[in-house]
């Protein structure tokens, strides 16, 4: 069975992508796990920690209350497990990923916590980089809507390294019509890049995509207009491995874009050979 991951601080935000997650997880048959991580304060690490840090079943608590919630919603179509752990947030998750495989990790799009670490400052990056499991990052006001049509903003480049078993994954857990979009600065751009375009859609036949591009200066906002243009439930980007994503450009993808994002990583040829 597929496993989701919904880590969670219990804030309002991350409530709704919990509730998000949970009804993802209802319609592809996955089964959920809500995760928390009480992290110690890194000045206490040499002292006795005080109790209040520690309330591990006022958290396990929480964690059910939460449970509950998302089976009410999800009308009880979900098996939901509730983790709580004590460490660091990304080491954890990390572990939690190399034990289940998940089909994704989803969290929220709010301040210095989850996001933060995802797409923020070294940490961040390092997480990106060796987690290995595909995250989704849920607008603060989305809503769940089942997905029918997923879009790839492709840059062009190294298209060989498309992860095509992935995609093929994805696309078939959602039954879901598929598209790639590209974002030129210019008309130039686009006509030169025309094709790479067509060797990009026989690449990834089997799935039977089809192709839009748009001329803009900001990639996201490119990609929006076109995902706005084709009723698009979810965009998916690659987090290049060895040519990582710009750092400013992947959080504007997160914080500006009104719809989930899905990142993956691309096919990496060292670890193969």
């Amino acid at each position: 069975m597929k496993t989701i991951i919904a880590p969670t601080d219990f804030s309002v935000i991350a409530e709704n992508a919990c509730l998000y997650a949970a009804k993802l997880a209802a319609d592809i048959k996955a089964e959920l796990v809500l995760f928390h991580t009480i992290e110690l304060p890194l000045t206490v690490a040499e002292y006795p920690v005080e109790d209040e840090f520690l309330d591990e079943q006022a958290v396990k608590k929480e964690l059910k209350l939460l449970r509950d919630k998302l089976l009410a919603a999800s009308d009880n179509r979900v098996n939901i497990k509730i983790k709580n752990v004590i460490g660091s947030t990304d080491f954890q998750i990390k572990e939690l990923c190399n034990r289940t495989k998940p089909f994704a990790v989803v969290i929220s799009t709010h301040g210095p916590d989850l996001l933060t670490r995802f797409f923020g400052g070294s940490t961040t990056l390092y997480t990106t980089k060796h987690l290995g499991s595909p995250v989704i990052v849920v607008p603060q006001n989305a809503s769940y809507k089942p997905i029918k049509k997923i879009a790839l903003a492709c840059d062009l480049r190294h298209i060989y390294e498309v992860p095509a078993e992935e995609l093929e994954t994805i696309i078939k857990a959602f039954h879901a019509k598929f598209e790639i979009f590209y974002v030129g600065k210019n008309e130039n751009d686009i006509n030169e890049n025309a094709v790479t375009t067509t060797l990009l859609d026989s690449f990834l036949g089997h799935l039977f995509p089809t192709s839009y591009s748009v001329q803009d200066d900001d990639v996201w906002k490119g990609i929006e207009i076109l995902a706005e243009e084709h009723g698009i439930d979810m965009v998916i980007m690659i987090h290049k491995k060895h040519r990582p994503f710009h750092r400013s450009q992947a959080k504007d993808f997160v914080l500006h874009m009104n719809i989930p994002l899905m990142v993956i990583h691309e096919n990496d040829k060292q670890a193969k050979e």
